[in-house]
Order: C-alpha cells, then structure tokens, then sequence
C-alpha cells in the first residue's frame, strides 16, 4: 500500500492523520551564536597568512630586542680590545664594530631602542589624532578654528630644525626623542579624522546622547572616537615604521639617539664610513629595520583587510 492510499484508508476510518504540524521541530539555527564585533576581527586577521606571518616576525624581534643581550656574555657598553672590527666568529656571532663592541648585544639594545620609540610613537599619536580630530568635529565654532590654527602652524615649522634645537644639550634620550616626535606627528592624522567626524556628528545616536543630557567630552570619547578607530589602527602601524624610519634618519644627522645610547639609526650612522671595509657593521642593523618595516607591513594589510567589511582578501570568518 502507497503512503496516499494509506492516508486515504485512515481519513476514511476516521482516524487522525498525523501531520507536519504535529511533528516536532527545532528552531532553525538553534547552534548558531552570532560572533561579536572584536571575534570577527580577529578571526578575519588571522585567516590572513600573511598577516600572521608579520605578527610571528615582529613577535621574534621583539624576543630578540629584549632577550638577545642573553645570547652573548658582552653588553653592549663593553668592548673587546683583541677584536677590533672583527668578522663574524665563534666568540662573537655577529663580529664587533671599530670599537670592539660586540654586534649582537649592540643590535639587541638598539632594536629594544629603535621599537620602543615606534611603540610611543605609533601608540600616543594615533590616540591624540583620534581624541582632538573628534574633538574639533563635535565642538566646532573657536575651538575647531583654534586647534585648526594649531595644526596649520605646526605643519609649516620646519620640524627637522625645532626637533635639533630641542635636543641639543639634552644627552639625546630616547624618550626625549619619542615625545617630540608624537608633539610633532599627530596634526596630519588629526586633521584627516576631522574631516571624517563631521559626517558623524549630525547622527541620530549623537543627538540622543546629547539630548540625555550626556557630557560633550563623554560623548566625543563614547560615541564619537570609537567609530573612527579603525582608522586610528590603521594608523598606529605606520606611525610606528614611520617613527622609526624618522629616528634612523634624525639620528643619521646627529640630532637623535646619541652615545651612550643606541639605536638602530646611531648604529647606521656609525657604520657608514665601514661600509666595505667592515660590512657587517653596516648591513646588520639595516637588515634589521627591513625585517620591522615588512612584518609592520605584512601585519598593516591585515588590519586594513579586518577592519573593512567589505574586503574579501582575508576570506569569511566561521563561528
């Protein structure tokens, strides 16, 4: 017998016929857990190889730049007489400079210097852009004509000579350096994330918190600043390269990080006239600033591909 005829045969009896009503069901997408704004990023950041393999390269550096000094028994102040401007050998890895210093513990201190004024850098000048552009946006009126004042003068003072006359006498500190850098390196960022603020202004969820009663500075810091991070993200990456790539160069000049101290830039700098002579001493450290530009790079795309909704270079992110 068909199934039709055995429906047939029970509505003709007068039993009830079980329908697809009767059955049970489960609600369609029971197991599905929508994934949170920070996960989604994160997931399409990751699905990006490229991207990790920038994040697993600056991870190395920084290893290096804070443990390196234990892979040699010299420190980086210490020089070793016997060796002047020796190659690579067994006692030390990487040669010395003209000095004897050894260049393994030399390149860890100023890889830890060179990352920690990009770190300063690259974190403190994305937030100031973010906080006073948002700023300017919101208030408008002197405050937006004020700041904009600010901004138009700092941007035409020849920077390179306040930076060299700020730090002359001052022993050339790295932490010097990075402030003046950030005092110097947010006004572009600033002015740009203004301009993108005013569109967001006028929005209804900023009406309503004004409207509540909500505080202005509280609203350009809740409300205002947070849909505009992602370009701040963006931002903190090549500000970091960008702020080293500046202490190379300020320090090349002899208006940077000078001895005792080092950097990466000092190191270059030193090493310019042993470029064939003693090449180690030149390419070491400069090889070093390349392997930081390219994971900053690498890992650069991969927070521009995460952050835009509508790229498809970094694939579909699963729950």
């Amino acid at each position: 017998m068909t199934p039709l005829s055995a429906t047939q045969n029970a509505r003709s009896t007068g039993a009830e016929v079980p329908t697809h009503d009767d059955a049970p069901t489960e609600p369609l997408g029971a197991d599905f857990k929508p994934l949170g704004k920070k996960r989604l990023i994160l997931k399409r950041f990751f699905r990006n190889k490229l991207a990790v393999v920038g994040l697993v390269m600056l991870g190395l550096i920084g290893a290096f730049a804070l443990f390196g000094h234990l892979l040699t028994p010299w420190h980086y102040t210490q020089q070793d007489f016997l060796s002047l401007g020796s190659p690579p050998s067994d006692e030390h890895w990487l040669g010395t400079n003209s000095a004897g210093v050894d260049m393994v513990a030399l390149l860890a201190q100023g890889a830890r210097t060179s990352l920690m004024i990009g770190l300063v850098v690259g974190l403190l000048t994305p937030l100031m852009s973010l906080v006073i552009g948002s700023a300017m946006a919101y208030f408008g009126g002197w405050v937006d004509r004020g700041w904009m004042w600010v901004i138009e003068s700092l941007i035409m003072f020849p920077q390179i000579i306040l930076i060299g006359i700020i730090m002359t006498g001052r022993g050339g500190g790295p932490v010097l350096l990075a402030f003046i850098m950030v005092m110097f390196g947010w006004m572009s960022s600033a002015r740009l994330i203004r301009g993108m603020a005013l569109s967001f202004v006028d929005r209804e969820f900023v009406k309503a918190a004004r409207f509540m009663g909500v505080p202005s500075l509280r609203i350009v810091w809740r409300h205002l600043a947070p849909n505009l991070a992602s370009l701040a993200i963006i931002n903190a990456t090549t500000s970091i390269w960008g702020a080293i790539l500046a202490e190379i160069s300020l320090s090349f000049l002899g208006i940077g990080v000078t001895v005792p101290e080092t950097s990466l830039g000092l190191m270059i700098a030193q090493a310019r006239n042993y470029l064939f002579s003693q090449p180690w001493m030149f390419w070491t450290p400069v090889l070093a600033f390349m392997l930081i530009v390219g994971a900053l790079a690498l890992i650069n795309d991969g927070l521009r591909d995460a952050l835009d909704p509508e790229s498809k270079a970094s694939g579909r992110a699963k729950a």
